[in-house]
């Protein structure tokens, strides 16, 4: 399975939502007040990567975006290189799939911020997944943030999936990314419109960022995937497809697909809000160790499903 080009935020060509943030820190650069970490704090999905993107277009390729419509054109030559990071003016690194961002990955982002790029303009480094760096990296990119280069940026991505440091928070400006019930739908409609999707979720029956939501549904709709089913069947097909990807976006889909189940099962009163959430946790702990310990699949299959059963 190929996920579809709206899965990587950089191919996202329009800005759906998050105007008035966009002009928030269009308005600190162009007044040379921006400070030189930001912290963009908020659920995974809810358009953090991509309103940093859109502040990088309309900075380093101001002839091909639109600051009326919040697009860049598709031939921009920037976008190109943005997309496949030879911009030597923008540095990224995220981590992934449960790995933690390691010291050597903020030793070479040393090294790189140290060396002089071709191009006058400023430089950004965008660190996504910051909540993964663990205690040695957190050490060492502190050290690089205290004493940043003149036309060095850190823009600072917080998934909010772990409590962060507040040595790291108390060095950042934070911008928080919370969408209300109503810009949530809305992003998603006009996501689901420019795209061209057809649904299987309904939008308004989850909680959903918009990017997990666009996410979520591609896949629920390519494995035939419905919160309706039967709680281990679908825990067994996203396990055998996570096999094959090794992406931390279908363990997020598990945690998804569980509450459905659960709150449903609450919702018809065969399940008490104490138990819901000890047998949440419960399916997601083991859910974890499966993963870091590489456990038997069938051992925690029959765990959850005996769980599930007792209730």
């Amino acid at each position: 399975m190929n996920y579809p080009i709206y899965f990587d935020t950089k191919n996202s060509l329009n800005l759906f939502g998050l105007k008035k943030d966009f002009g928030f820190i269009s308005e600190l650069y162009l007044k040379q007040n921006l400070p030189k970490v930001l912290m963009f704090t908020g659920d995974k999905g809810s358009g953090k990567s991509t309103l940093i993107n859109h502040f990088l277009y309309s900075i380093f390729d101001i002839n091909h975006y639109n600051k009326e419509t919040f697009s860049i054109e598709e031939n921009s030559i920037f976008l190109r290189q943005f997309q496949n990071n030879i911009f030597s003016n923008i540095i990224y690194i995220n981590g992934e799939n449960y790995k933690s961002i390691k010291i050597e990955d903020i030793r070479n982002l040393k090294k790189k911020i140290l060396k002089s790029t071709i191009s006058t303009k400023d430089r950004f480094i965008i660190l996504d997944d910051i909540e993964l760096l663990n205690q040695n990296s957190l050490n060492a990119l502190l050290k690089i943030v205290e004493e940043p280069l003149q036309k060095n940026y850190f823009f600072l991505i917080n998934n909010k999936r772990r409590q962060l440091l507040e040595t790291i928070k108390s060095r950042a400006l934070e911008i928080k990314i919370i969408l209300n019930e109503t810009q949530r739908l809305e992003i998603i409609k006009k996501l689901v419109n420019f795209y061209k999707l057809d649904l299987i979720l309904d939008p308004k029956d989850s909680f959903l960022s918009p990017g997990n939501f666009i996410k979520y549904n591609f896949i629920c709709k390519e494995y035939d995937i419905l919160p309706t089913n039967n709680f281990v069947k679908n825990l067994l097909l996203v396990l055998d497809i996570y096999k094959k990807k090794k992406d931390i976006l279908l363990i997020n889909l598990v945690s998804f697909l569980a509450d459905h189940y659960l709150m449903n099962l609450r919702d018809k009163n065969l399940i008490k809000n104490d138990k819901l959430f000890e047998t949440k946790d419960y399916i997601m702990d083991n859910l974890n160790n499966f993963i870091l310990y590489n456990l038997n699949q069938n051992t925690f299959i029959n765990a959850v499903d005996d769980r599930l059963n007792n209730e």
